[in-house]
């Protein structure tokens, strides 16, 4: 008699690995005295007027279907905000608000993929880049980032194929800080537009960038080829509100928009009701201010503070709010991990090995200093610096 099933698993999922930055955070919950550095969740409270707003249409608008692809008043928002910082003009159909920039990142690879194809990926880079293509049944492809972590156009030239379907870039980054320099940009949209490849850029931190410079879009460059994927999680400080939204030329989001509504027939409505509202009032744009200013000056502590451990050496940060420090005085396979795991049992600290955004900077790990105060920061620093290695 044959052993009756309890439960089947697709083979999707077989190469997929639980994340282990979720991992780290369950590890942290609950613990006594904790200092978390791990989950990329800003601790910023949202915006006074935007909760203001939200409680004002609650029950108002929120209780029926609105369009698939989001309602226009939000799309139209968006569209103008792209023309008022970057020049760049789109239409209403060019946009798809989704439950978040994970949702359209797998509904973009979904809609414009095949199993087999190839998608190019940075490395280190954001754990969901390699696994969301793995349960598409198409092939990622790692182009390791340089010295400076940048996205070197000769390597991705290189690494295309006739297999080749799309690029995924994403600056400022996580988990490296870095922002990819015009040149580079410029570099892989001619090679997308030379080989008719789609660049999902994933520009979620685009108002936390440092140092006076301003955020460039890879869409200025490449705008048949762009589908820019954001979010409003981190500019606005909402992460558990659950709305994305991508943007691009009409005919490219075609069909994201079309596959859109078999995944979510439509995103949360009231954050959408709300959000087209509040952008662009002038308390938008001064919160907008506030969290970068607020993140220049912790990144600033970051570095300031950990570069004072010894062994470690913190590459510079440009934007996002994360820092991604080298270990050097560890001889070990993994090094990263090795040290996340010893200031976590020890000192309390939650940070993530470099591991796990790739295979190219198992010496590194990451910190975010976006739920983190300046003072936590410090604490933490101090912590792992009474530690014996």
């Amino acid at each position: 008699m044959t052993e009756r099933k309890i439960y089947q698993q697709s083979h999707r999922l077989d190469q997929i690995v639980p994340s282990g930055i979720r991992k780290m955070f369950a590890r942290a919950q609950g613990l006594e005295g904790v200092i978390s550095l791990g989950i990329g969740a800003p601790d910023i409270p949202p915006p006074e007027k935007l909760l203001e707003i939200m409680a004002k249409i609650a029950g108002q608008k929120t209780s029926s279907y609105v369009l698939n692809s989001g309602i226009p008043q939000l799309r139209e928002k968006l569209i103008n905000q792209y023309k008022e910082l970057y020049d760049l003009d789109f239409n209403t159909d060019g946009v798809v608000v989704t439950a978040g920039g994970t949702q359209l990142m797998f509904t973009s690879i979904m809609a414009m993929t095949d199993p087999g194809d190839e998608i190019i990926i940075p490395d280190p880079g954001f754990v969901y880049y390699p696994t969301i293509p793995l349960i598409m049944g198409a092939n990622p492809i790692h182009i390791s980032l340089d010295d400076n972590f940048q996205m070197s156009p000769d390597k991705v030239n290189e690494a295309v194929t006739d297999k080749t379907k799309m690029i995924i870039m994403n600056s400022p980054s996580n988990p490296t800080g870095s922002i990819q320099k015009k040149e580079v940009l410029k570099g892989i949209a001619e090679i997308a537009i030379d080989n008719d490849i789609i660049i999902l850029s994933d520009e979620v931190y685009e108002f936390m960038v440092f140092n006076g410079q301003k955020h460039e879009p890879v869409a200025r460059y490449a705008p048949e080829n762009t589908v820019t994927l954001n979010s409003f999680s981190k500019t606005y400080c909402i992460p558990g509100w659950r709305l994305g939204y991508g943007i691009g030329e009409a005919r490219l989001m075609e069909p994201i928009a079309k596959l859109h509504p078999f995944i979510m027939a439509n995103s949360p409505s009231l954050p959408q009701w709300a959000l087209a509202e509040f952008i662009g009032t002038n308390e938008d744009r001064e919160f907008r201010d506030h969290l970068r200013k607020t993140m220049e000056t912790r990144a600033k502590v970051a570095q300031d503070e950990f570069n004072k451990i010894d062994g470690l050496e913190v590459p510079k940060v440009e934007g996002s709010f994360y820092a991604f420090p080298k270990v050097k005085n560890i001889e070990a396979e993994n090094p990263g991990e090795f040290w996340s795991e010893k200031v976590f049992s020890e000192a309390k600290v939650v940070t993530v090995p470099g591991s796990e955004f790739g295979n190219s900077r198992k010496d590194h790990f990451r910190i975010s200093f976006g739920s983190a105060s300046e003072e936590k920061l410090r604490e933490a620093a101090q912590r792992i610096r009474d530690l014996e290695f």
